[in-house]
């Protein structure tokens, strides 16, 4: 290869596998660094190289663009500061669909992010040891756009949904929650005004009342919430109480819910979640239930086809009868 990703979070920096910055063409990518000589340089400048469209790893916007060439996937913008539990939510869906488990009336029916999907899940994987291990915290980089994550779904009837889910750092969230316009919440700005719906993560360790930063923790939920709030139309909103093997008062939660309750959301759910099962595996139930949650709320805001009444049987055109007929 002519020369290397400089960019920290690039998952193959070696074969420019990644899109972080979304340039096609990777010589305009501020992160890319040549390794030619002047004169190779010069040749290699009259010459325009394109990287493949899929590689496995996390999607960029230019990946997107073939996903979204034959149907409208649904994106799903999974937001939160960092450590609350974002990255291992994913890792543990995707750890449940691997093992054969259902999203509603969905089955898992492919990827074009396995490797990506397979980076976060590896710690989740059983070990030797039997302990369980976390995803490493998403870096906070220079990159301006969230990794992408995908999942195909079909369900008896055949019927195919596309599912994106962004993977991005808390500290993007903690940046827009302050100032909308800070540089480093472009990231959290572009989940906002692309998602089709959202989560947001609470962090129940963090809400604990012997945690010393409890108070900053409920300010943080609620104001990257009211971020989320602002025109936020007929899109779903879902509160996912992560880590709920971790007990907290029951006024806690409260507290959380009178602010969300002050805003008329159209869809809103609320779903206690964490890497361990639960009681007769209810934490996990949980995860996949808030997806579907999530994908039977966006077909509910779906128009409905009108009846055709027309009947004409001299005109094979017309000829239809409703279902009611």
């Amino acid at each position: 290869m002519a020369g290397r990703c400089n960019h920290p979070g690039c998952p193959d920096p070696d074969n420019i596998g990644c899109n972080i910055e979304g340039h096609p063409n990777i010589h305009d990518c501020p992160n890319y660094i040549q390794e030619k000589s002047d004169s190779e340089e010069k040749q290699q400048d009259e010459e325009n190289y394109y990287r493949i469209p899929w590689t496995g790893n996390s999607l960029g916007l230019i990946d997107l663009n073939y996903l979204t060439a034959s149907s409208k996937p649904i994106i799903i913008g999974i937001a939160g500061v960092a450590s609350a539990g974002k990255t291992t939510f994913l890792a543990s869906l995707y750890c449940l669909l691997r093992n054969g488990e259902n999203i509603g009336e969905y089955s898992f029916a492919g990827s074009l992010t396995l490797i990506g999907w397979e980076n976060i899940s590896w710690y989740l994987s059983w070990k030797n040891n039997g302990n369980i291990q976390f995803p490493p915290h998403t870096t906070n980089n220079s990159g301006r756009l969230p990794g992408l994550l995908h999942i195909a779904l079909k369900n008896k009837e055949g019927e195919k949904i596309d599912l994106v889910f962004t993977d991005a750092p808390g500290e993007w969230f903690d940046h827009w929650r302050i100032n909308v316009n800070n540089e480093n919440a472009k990231g959290a700005k572009w989940i906002h005004d692309n998602c089709d719906a959202f989560l947001l993560f609470a962090d129940c360790e963090m809400l604990t009342p012997n945690c010393s930063k409890r108070g900053i923790a409920k300010q943080q939920i609620n104001s990257v919430a009211d971020r989320i709030f602002e025109n936020i139309n007929n899109r779903p909103f879902g509160l996912i109480w992560s880590k709920s093997d971790i007990s907290i008062p029951i006024d806690t939660k409260n507290q959380i819910r009178s602010h969300f309750e002050q805003n008329s959301l159209t869809h809103f759910a609320e779903y206690e979640t964490s890497v361990k099962e639960g009681v007769d595996g209810l934490f996990h139930k949980n995860i996949c239930d808030s997806i579907y949650w999530l994908v039977e709320s966006l077909r509910s805001n779906k128009n409905k086809l009108p009846l055709i009444i027309s009947h004409k049987p001299e005109d094979m055109f017309l000829s239809k009868r409703t279902i009611n007929e």
